[in-house]
C-alpha cells in the first residue's frame, strides 16, 4: 500500500510511501525528529497496465499532470498551504472541465 504521511509539528509532507497494511504507521519526523508523524487519508492511487486506453484512464492521467502544474502555479503566486492548493486546483480543473463539450473534453483529454 501507499500512504501519505503530515507532521503536526511541522507539517513536514511525506508522499506515495510504500508499507505492508500489516506495518505499523510511522511516528518519527524525518525533518523535526518529532513523534507526531500521522498518515493522511488520501484518494486511492489508481495504476495502469501500459497505454491508457479507456477515455477515463486518459482523463485520469491527464489530470494527474494538470493537477501538479496548478498546485505548482498556485504555490508560486501565493502563500497557501500545500493543501488548500490542491484543493483549489482540483476545483478548477473539475469547473474547467464540466463548462466543456463533449467533444471538447475529448480533445483535453486526448491532448492534454
Amino acid at each position: 500500500m501507499r500512504y501519505d504521511y503530515e507532521c503536526k509539528t511541522c507539517n513536514h509532507e511525506m508522499y506515495d510511501v510504500v508499507q505492508s497494511v500489516k506495518e505499523k504507521p510511522l511516528k518519527r519526523c524525518p525533518e523535526c525528529k518529532k513523534h507526531t508523524l500521522e498518515r493522511v487519508i488520501s484518494a486511492p492511487t489508481v495504476f495502469f497496465k501500459g497505454e491508457p486506453t479507456t477515455l477515463g484512464q486518459l482523463a485520469e492521467k491527464n489530470a494527474k499532470s494538470m493537477g501538479k502544474t496548478l498546485i505548482e502555479e498556485k504555490e508560486g503566486k501565493n502563500k497557501v498551504g500545500k493543501k488548500d492548493a490542491l484543493r483549489e486546483a482540483k476545483t478548477e480543473l473539475n469547473r474547467k472541465i464540466n463548462k466543456m463539450s463533449e467533444s471538447q473534453r475529448q480533445r483535453y483529454i486526448e491532448n492534454g
